[in-house]
């Protein structure tokens, strides 16, 4: 084992940090399974996103991703053990890495919350409203809130994220304890990440074919990880 993983002081952090993408993918999977087996065709207007909260406010948050609040959040915990895994390769980069990560965790997270929150409120202003005035201003903020076509501070946050990956897995190129594989891995999802976030802006149907193409890159990077964290665990 290289000497970047040798203390065995952190062995409980290399631990939780592998547990913490197995948590996240958990996560990933089951608001997949749920949207899959509730038969629900996916909302396309703010109208059928307030039918949906109105019908379950559960399939409603499910739909609306909001798990991503926790799996993201929970997935910060995988960065930690990586800077401490690989601080002795190159501190300053990974001191670099570990400000865009958080930050970008911080902004998706918070942005995520808040439009899984805004969503909720305007589903119940809309199920209480009177007039047709009412009900259109409400359509008009949910159209702003749930759009996907286009950027959002979600797509930032995550932007950030990756920026962090890519210096974390350039760190890695450099390290026995996780290999060339996983880093190049790490690398095509950033490069993945910047044209889904391009495509958002340019072409948005470009931008739905390239989403789950970066999500399970990004999430197959994130086992590796786990697997390789939990074997520097079992090792230190």
């Amino acid at each position: 084992m290289s000497t970047e993983t040798s203390n065995s002081d952190w062995k409980p952090l290399y631990r939780i940090g592998g547990i913490a993408p197995l948590i996240t993918a958990a996560l990933y999977l089951t608001q997949l399974l749920l949207i899959i087996v509730s038969g629900v065709a996916y909302p396309t207007t703010p109208e059928s996103w307030f039918a949906l909260f109105q019908r379950s406010t559960f399939l409603g948050l499910i739909f609306l991703n909001a798990l991503d609040v926790f799996s993201i959040a929970i997935l910060g915990l995988m960065f930690l053990a990586l800077f401490v895994a690989l601080r002795q390769n190159n501190p300053s980069l990974m001191l670099v890495a570990a400000f865009f990560v958080f930050l970008g965790i911080a902004v998706f997270v918070s942005a995520r919350a808040e439009m899984v929150t805004a969503t909720i409120s305007l589903s119940h202003q809309y199920a209480a409203a009177t007039t047709e005035a009412q009900r259109s201003q409400l359509q008009a903020a949910g159209q702003a809130i749930l759009s996907i076509t286009r950027a959002t501070p979600e797509t930032i946050g995550f932007l950030f994220i990756a920026f962090g990956s890519l210096i974390i897995s350039f760190v890695m190129r450099h390290s026995d304890a996780f290999g060339r594989g996983v880093a190049y891995i790490g690398i095509l999802g950033f490069v993945l990440t910047v044209a889904n976030d391009l495509s958002i802006v340019t072409n948005s149907s470009v931008a739905a074919i390239l989403l789950p193409i970066n999500g399970l890159i990004w999430l197959i990077w994130w086992l590796l990880i786990s697997l390789k964290l939990l074997r520097i665990g079992r090792s230190t």
